[in-house]
């Protein structure tokens, strides 16, 4: 049972972190990485936040689930956004 309760842990920061962190890697300045290197991991985390949060919102009944859920995708899709559109105007 403890291992059940580590791997939801995982799965559900997954998407709570795992958006936030995607969009404050779009903000890193190129002196610190390699613009490729920040589009490639900002995009690769943003991605897997997406998916876990999307897997969220079906699956589980909970309303705290589905606002993290929420949370994550939405701030995934901004982090996605600014890989797309703002980051090569910079």
């Amino acid at each position: 049972m403890e291992s059940l309760a580590i791997l939801a842990v995982v799965l559900i920061s997954l998407t709570v972190i795992g958006g936030p962190i995607s969009l404050a890697i779009t903000f890193l300045p190129q002196r610190l990485l390699p613009l490729a290197v920040i589009k490639i991991w900002a995009f690769v985390i943003a991605a897997i936040a997406i998916f876990v949060g999307i897997m969220l919102i079906i699956n589980v009944n909970s309303i705290g689930a589905m606002i993290m859920g929420v949370i994550g995708i939405a701030t995934a899709v901004l982090a996605i956004y600014r890989v797309i559109k703002v980051i090569p105007k910079i």
